[in-house]
């Protein structure tokens, strides 16, 4: 889910629509996809995408480091992380959801895994149908959002 994420984001957001929940949401929901550039360093091996920045651990860490700042903010970052996690099931490389507690993979498996990072990544990613049945969801639900907000 390459763009469906933008939506996801937004979408929750309309919940507490303001500039600081947008900017905290969509910070949170992009912040396991940062793996990428310790990848793309050099720092870091294609596998660990989808591995420490994508567990429950990861979003609880990050929840609770917010959490002295902020609970609503604290609550809307975790909610936006594990939104993500569940944008990403659909793609077959599986993410080790309860890491370190099992290694077990997790994932719905409906497209390929076209990569992380470039126009391969975007254009694999939309030429499987499925991609744009679960991406439109996510837009539809965003379409849905704006209107009870407006």
């Amino acid at each position: 889910m390459q763009f469906g994420h933008i939506a996801v984001g937004l979408a929750i957001s309309t919940y507490d629509w303001n500039l600081g929940t947008i900017a905290v949401v969509n910070g949170a929901h992009w912040l396991p996809n940062a793996d990428v550039f310790l990848i793309k360093a050099g720092m870091a091996k294609d596998s660990f995408h989808c591995w420490i920045t994508h567990t429950l651990l990861f979003a609880l860490a990050v929840s609770l480091l917010i959490l002295p700042f902020s609970t609503k903010y604290a609550l809307f970052a975790l909610i936006s992380l594990v939104a993500h996690y569940l944008a990403d099931l659909p793609s077959d490389i599986g993410q080790q959801l309860l890491w370190p507690l099992s290694k077990r993979k997790f994932t719905l498996a409906l497209w390929k895994d076209t990569g992380f990072w470039g126009w391969e990544t975007i254009k694999g990613g939309y030429a499987q149908w499925t991609t744009w049945v679960v991406e439109g969801a996510a837009f539809a639900f965003l379409i849905y959002r704006l209107t009870v907000i407006y």
